[in-house]
């Protein structure tokens, strides 16, 4: 816990708060001037990873007789879960409730001090705002950090291991005539020879491990769970339960559709679960420790 000071200047009270700490974490609503260029190299990373061809995945082995490569390929528009539900879930929905609870929480401690007419203000480094505006930023700029480790951590996994996708022989459409084989009968395929039209296609095929969606759902449903648990009182012995089984079903459901419609083999769904819910744990309890200090 930090140690705070409490001053009363023209009926408002002000909390001073050590400036050393301030510079530390996200104290003062803003990102800290080592944070804030983690944050955009990880988005530049994230764009290059995602939207550019630069970095190619690894060309792994695969049989052209394998069962669990040769399941169909799902549209787009026939995803139960597509990317921007996907964003809504893992970052719409978590800022928005964010904002929220602690909206609620400062309404409610600003009535309990409304018998002395103050208002609860922070005093952090020489600037002076609002502590809904501070606890909020905070929160909300951790979750943000936290989704842009989880997708980055997510694309290098993807890239360095290759592993295909249950749709990866529908898309690929390998030529053996340019292994001179004529069947796939105890073939095991190294070079490149797919033959299918859409080259984005392909390479997404070879992006199963570990599942995106999984991650991102894991890590969002895992990072507001904890939040749940700090900030809600024990006198909300539904409403916390309720919020957060919301989420994590949320999350799981996220993780089964790309089984269901065969965008991700079990294994990778499961392994996406684990990390995104890992780096949650590890960047709200070990690195920030965000929700146990300032609450």
């Amino acid at each position: 816990m930090v140690n705070v000071i409490h001053v009363l200047v023209n009926n408002t009270v002000v909390i001073m708060i050590p400036k050393t700490k301030c510079l530390n974490d996200f104290c003062s609503g803003l990102p800290s001037m080592l944070q804030l260029p983690i944050l955009a190299s990880s988005v530049v990373s994230l764009y290059f990873l995602e939207l550019t061809n630069i970095f190619q995945p690894v060309h792994s082995g695969y049989s052209c007789n394998d069962r669990s490569l040769s399941l169909p390929y799902i549209l787009p528009r026939q995803e139960v879960c597509p990317l921007p539900l996907l964003f809504s879930l893992a970052f719409a929905a978590p800022t928005v409730t964010i904002l929220i609870g602690e909206a609620i929480l400062y309404c409610y401690l600003s009535r309990r001090s409304s018998s002395t007419q103050t208002e609860a203000n922070i005093n952090a480094a020489g600037c002076n705002f609002n502590s809904y505006i501070r606890r909020a930023l905070r929160f909300i700029g951790v979750h943000i950090f936290g989704l842009c480790v989880t997708a980055l951590i997510t694309d290098i996994l993807q890239l360095s291991t290759g592993q295909h996708t249950p749709y990866w022989l529908d898309v690929c459409k390998p030529n053996l005539t340019h292994i001179n084989m004529s069947s796939c009968d105890e073939a095991f395929i190294l070079e490149d020879i797919c033959s299918g039209p859409d080259v984005g296609l392909i390479n997404a095929g070879r992006k199963s491990f570990p599942s995106q969606h999984a991650t991102l759902a894991a890590f969002a449903a895992v990072y507001i769970s904890m939040y749940f648990n700090t900030v809600l009182t024990d006198s909300a012995k539904l409403l916390k339960p309720l919020l957060v089984f919301s989420f994590v079903m949320l999350a799981i459901l996220a993780g089964l559709t790309r089984i269901i419609q065969f965008r991700n083999h079990p294994v990778d769904v499961y392994c996406g679960w684990l990390l995104g819910a890992a780096i949650a744990v590890y960047l709200v309890k070990i690195r920030f420790s965000v929700l146990r200090e300032y609450t």
